[in-house]
């Protein structure tokens, strides 16, 4: 079995979010699996085909660059589909059993009469622009952008209605895809956002870090946020309630990973609330070294304005993290491992934190949330996709056979 991945960017290449991480993951996965795997990304430099081995699998590079951090302008957007072009010129040429894409780049490799068998996997803007989120200056600039946000309307709708499999993160997904798409509930297959707990657990125990490398004392506070810097993350709004809990825990710290669009909107914010001492920004951080990162914490809080899965609220949970989110509540249990607040609020945010550190709850919830994890981990994805292809490439030539019956009698 030939399993192609495919994304714009993928880690540990590019800079990278949950998506890239999802990619090179489920790829480890499969290919621990006996599978044959190959992940299509875009080049960075190259202005042709460029192929490298990492761990065992095949990374291959087509033009053009995509910058990860937007690909809702109008330059951005023809990028991706240049990519999307390009990725089809090369599938076309390969032999392989099985597409797995998120975003939209499989919609012209899904026109072809003869293809691979197809999963498409779209993370919440598919249904929730998340241009949406963005702050355009002018008219033109809300003109391209609502150019953009018809034009991926049509190439979604494509994507779905003509996918082989349609992957949700969960019912909450699937209930808006049926609505949405009109399209058949059994091509629906759960693939719900996961970690890699050996990864994991292998970081943990290296044990690289410490808070007094960090500036870190014992006794302070600590809270973590995993997100790119962008507005859809809500990070300003965790800003804000990290501003009013210093003013009940005057030694609380945040650690804040991430790089994006906002980031000096979010620099200046810390500044002008006085918490710059209080704020340790970091970037692009390897796995090996975020996870330790997680470990030296005490709670995790998300601040998401959207409506689907994050992939740092796994991890954190995975490294025995209580969690405060503004969504997840299929991960996040109220009262069990964290609590669930309401989007841009930053006095809930507050509130759920207190909740947590001042009853002591850190560590009960903490062992919650890593028994909740467990269930989340890539290799129970990837049995799933093979389980799935298989049912349908079974079913597929059962109703070939049924049809040659029907010619012959």
């Amino acid at each position: 079995m030939k399993v192609i991945l495919a994304n714009h960017s993928v880690y540990p290449y590019h800079p990278y979010g949950g998506v890239e991480k999802r990619i090179y993951y489920l790829a480890k996965a499969l290919f621990e699996a006996g599978v044959d795997v190959e992940i299509v990304a875009s080049s960075s430099k190259a202005k042709k085909v460029k192929n490298e081995q990492f761990e065992g699998i095949t990374y291959t590079f087509i033009p053009p660059h995509v910058d990860w951090k937007s690909t809702y302008g109008v330059f951005d957007s023809i990028r991706v589909g240049l990519f999307a072009v390009n990725l089809t010129r090369y599938l076309r040429r390969k032999q392989f059993d099985l597409l797995y894409c998120s975003i939209t780049v499989p919609y012209f490799y899904l026109h072809l009469r003869k293809r691979a068998c197809v999963i498409f996997q779209p993370f919440e803007e598919i249904y929730e622009f998340k241009g949406s989120t963005l702050k355009p200056r002018g008219i033109v600039s809300q003109l391209r952008l609502k150019l953009v946000h018809q034009i991926k309307e049509k190439v979604d709708k494509y994507c779905m209605t003509h996918a082989d499999i349609v992957a949700s993160e969960g019912e909450f997904q699937t209930t808006i895809f049926l609505k949405l798409f009109n399209i058949n509930r059994e091509k629906i297959l759960v693939l719900p956002v996961a970690t890699d707990i050996p990864s994991i657990d292998a970081a943990l125990k290296a044990g690289n870090l410490s808070r007094e490398d960090l500036g870190l004392e014992n006794n302070d506070l600590v809270l973590i946020s995993v997100n790119r810097l962008v507005s859809s993350k809500g990070i300003a709004y965790l800003v804000e309630a990290f501003k009013l809990l210093k003013q009940k825990i005057t030694n609380a710290k945040l650690i804040l990973v991430g790089a994006g669009a906002d980031e000096e909107e979010i620099r200046k914010q810390i500044a002008s609330c006085g918490l710059t001492d209080s704020v340790i920004h970091l970037k692009n951080v390897p796995d090996d070294l975020l996870y330790s990162y997680y470990a030296l914490s005490d709670i995790y809080v998300s601040p998401t304005l959207d409506i689907g899965s994050v992939q740092s609220v796994i991890e954190a949970m995975a490294c025995s993290l209580p969690i405060v989110s503004t969504g997840q509540n299929f991960w996040v249990k109220d009262g069990v491992n964290g609590f669930v607040v309401p989007k841009r609020n930053p006095e809930a945010m507050v509130q759920a934190t207190l909740n947590i550190s001042e009853t002591n709850k850190c560590e009960a919830f903490g062992r919650m949330s890593r028994t909740i994890a467990q269930r989340y981990d890539y290799r129970v994805l990837a049995k799933t996709i093979i389980e799935n292809y298989v049912r349908l490439n079974t079913r597929e030539k059962e109703e070939d056979n049924d049809a040659k019956s029907f010619v012959s009698y």
